[in-house]
């Protein structure tokens, strides 16, 4: 979310998740997971990040995963999203490698241990908090067959598949 500075009038980034505003969601990241060993779906979980910072997001989708799916080795991202990616980033003391694809298929990919790899919907920051839960339950939905791209058009996140 961002506000202005009163004294230069620009925008400022204030860290603040749009869901803080509904008072729907904590300070940590929102993060929605399936955790069962069936991996029913075709995607295991949801992530909201704050913004595009990937320096910043990554670090709290890993603090996020902690306890839960650690140790987390890899993420990977799409580069139409992110932008610009480093090749890892040390969090927690830890080495994990980022990858980043040119898909644009609006997904996470976490891996855990060089073994497991787990698939997450990355909702844009952006979106309107209704339009972003209705994503979020869609893509833990065991039924859903649908990809993450079509669940964000089609829970309203984004209109038509226009890209950032």
């Amino acid at each position: 979310m961002a506000d202005v500075d009163p004294d230069t009038q620009a925008r400022r980034d204030t860290g603040a998740h749009p869901a803080a505003e509904t008072g729907r969601f904590g300070p940590g990241p929102v993060l929605r997971l399936e955790i069962t060993e069936h991996r029913d779906g075709l995607l295991d979980g949801a992530w909201w990040p704050y913004s595009h910072r990937v320096n910043i997001e990554i670090p709290r989708l890993i603090g996020g995963l902690a306890g839960l799916w650690d140790p987390v080795t890899r993420i990977g991202v799409d580069l139409e999203t992110w932008g610009a990616l480093p090749t890892r980033l040390v969090i927690d003391g830890r080495v994990v490698r980022i990858d980043g694809y040119p898909v644009a298929d609006d997904t996470a990919l976490v891996t855990r241990d060089d073994r497991a790899l787990f698939s997450l919907l990355v909702v844009p920051p952006e979106a309107a908090p209704e339009a972003a839960v209705a994503a979020m339950a869609r893509a833990l939905d065991p039924a859903n067959t649908a990809p993450a791209g079509t669940i964000l058009t089609e829970t309203g996140v984004r209109p038509g598949h226009r890209r950032r």
